[in-house]
């Protein structure tokens, strides 16, 4: 029964009959009672949840007191609860309580880690749904902030950890689809408009921009992408039109992935699929966190983190993955300038 009703979702349904059996199989099935809290900000979790039937309230506390929350978003049958802690393993940023009787099938975060990194098809698969997922909550979460007069205002982040997760073959692939130079005022990216190639910044800087809604032909800035960006990702994952214009600001270089390149790039190379979207999950749920805390919500579990942290740093157990990640990830972005400097 359960095998049924997952293989209908269509998160669910590329999936093979071997993978579906292998969810059930290390699954529990939960059912939370109208009002039941299935997960609480701030505090650690150690499954990772997919809604079967019901209905999921996201609720976020701007007072840091877990019973003064707003709903900003809902989960709905064959999502999966809460991706952005499994994908970060930080603690939840919202509470989660069901708005109706809700059943869940819960998988214990340590198995699946150990599936992903065994199974390449597998985990190629299950990063693309959490890529689909993640983009279409940030999505939603720029909407509630934008009716609430809340206007994004920072820079994006820089996303050196994408060049943590691919590999060398992967840059070499991406360094092949070429360069593109824009003058300042050139659009990348229209808003409503389908996107043509996902883009990397390799210098300059570029502006966000968004119709204003009382005059179809103006538009607000609402924010920046500095060097080491990439731009056009939720369009590419959701196969939808940009949700904003991207000008450049000044003269600038771009490493440009043509959409059609990259989608046959990801039906052949099973690894760079799993690793690509791996790597777009953690962009996603990373401004996503930074969108909530810098609304002030979300701080409970900020400070759990840095509570966390400063354990570590007492304990003097700094974390050299980290470290070595970031390490490597810039290096590897500097090595792609370099080449690149040198084909052109």
């Amino acid at each position: 029964m359960i095998k049924t009703l997952l293989t209908k979702f269509p998160y669910f349904d590329t999936f093979k009959d071997s993978d579906i059996d292998w969810i059930v199989s290390i699954s529990r099935f939960l059912e939370y009672r109208t009002g039941e809290i299935l997960i609480q900000e701030g505090q650690k979790i150690n499954t990772i949840d997919i809604l079967l039937e019901g209905a999921l309230s996201i609720r976020v506390s701007p007072t840091e007191n877990v019973a003064d929350t707003q709903e900003i978003d809902c989960v709905s049958p064959g999502e999966i609860v809460e991706p952005l802690s499994f994908v970060d393993n930080r603690p939840p940023s919202s509470t989660f309580m069901a708005l109706a009787t809700s059943k869940v099938l819960s998988l214990p975060r340590h198995l699946l880690f150990k599936k992903l990194e065994q199974d390449t098809e597998f985990a190629a698969h299950f990063y693309q749904i959490l890529s689909i997922l993640l983009s279409k909550q940030l999505r939603r979460l720029s909407d509630f902030l934008a009716k609430n007069k809340v206007i994004p205002g920072e820079a994006l982040r820089k996303v050196l950890f994408v060049f943590a997760i691919l590999d060398d073959s992967d840059i070499d692939w991406m360094i092949s689809q070429g360069v593109k130079t824009v003058n300042p005022g050139t659009v990348l990216i229209e808003e409503g408009k389908p996107v043509d190639a996902l883009y990397i910044l390799l210098d300059g800087k570029l502006g966000i921009f968004v119709a204003t809604q009382h005059d179809e032909v103006g538009q607000k800035e609402i924010a920046k992408s500095v060097k080491g960006e990439i731009i056009g990702e939720m369009s590419f994952v959701e196969t939808t039109t940009a949700s904003a214009t991207v000008k450049a600001a000044e003269p600038s270089v771009l490493l440009a992935l043509p959409q059609h390149n990259l989608s046959e790039k990801l039906k052949q190379d099973t690894g760079f699929t799993a690793r690509f979207y791996r790597a777009i999950a953690v962009v996603l749920v990373d401004r996503i966190r930074d969108r909530l805390f810098r609304r002030g919500f979300g701080k409970l579990a900020y400070q759990l983190d840095q509570i966390l942290a400063e354990d570590i740093e007492v304990e003097d157990e700094l974390n050299l993955d980290t470290l070595d990640n970031t390490a490597l990830a810039s290096a590897r972005f500097d090595w792609m300038i370099k080449r690149l400097n040198r084909q052109s």
